[in-house]
């Protein structure tokens, strides 16, 4: 089997709105080892959700002086354009596609894997032990992490796909192909 390479992504909102990203996250797997990462706040201009900041600590005053996301789309689009781009569920998906039309931004070229789908016909045990969140994986998989911290949560979603790989002798094309 080929040692995969792909990246991984994460984003943490200010509120409800998935379009609200107040954190990026992305790490790098190439032959199947995280090379290197990169994160960034973001200030998206809106208000935030107390409860929102309660999970991941990110406020409007901790924010205040970061770019918007159309500061740094060329540096994020260099990240992950034409990659392989694995998020834990759509949420990820979800709310980097709604910034984006937000600010009139064209869209990156990527394809998509889910890593939450990937841990479920994976480990489909782990239904009665859990579930499939990154917390749950994390323990059952004995990794240590912190939760809500987008380039941590994108390096656990990465740790998940390298380790079904192993479990399953599939690459990440395979992968790829499955979801279809």
């Amino acid at each position: 089997m080929e040692q995969p390479s792909f990246s991984a992504i994460d984003v943490e909102t200010a509120n409800a709105d998935p379009a609200s990203i107040c954190q990026v996250g992305i790490v790098h797997v190439r032959a199947g080892e995280i090379r290197d990462q990169w994160q960034t706040l973001l200030n998206p201009k809106t208000r935030f959700r107390a409860s929102n900041v309660a999970i991941h600590k990110i406020s409007e005053e901790t924010v205040l002086h970061s770019p918007r996301l159309p500061d740094v789309y060329g540096q994020l689009r260099s990240q992950i354009e034409d990659a392989i781009l694995v998020s834990h569920t759509s949420f990820d998906r979800l709310a980097l596609d709604r910034a984006m039309r937000r600010y009139g931004l064209p869209r990156i070229r990527v394809e998509w894997l889910d890593s939450a789908v990937i841990a479920r016909r994976t480990w489909p045990e782990q239904r009665s032990n859990g579930g499939w969140s990154l917390a749950a994986l994390a323990a059952m998989l004995g990794i240590d992490f912190r939760h809500h911290v987008a380039v941590e949560d994108a390096r656990l979603a990465a740790e998940i796909v390298l380790r079904a790989c192993e479990a399953r002798g599939l690459g990440v094309e395979d992968w790829l192909r499955a979801e279809m």
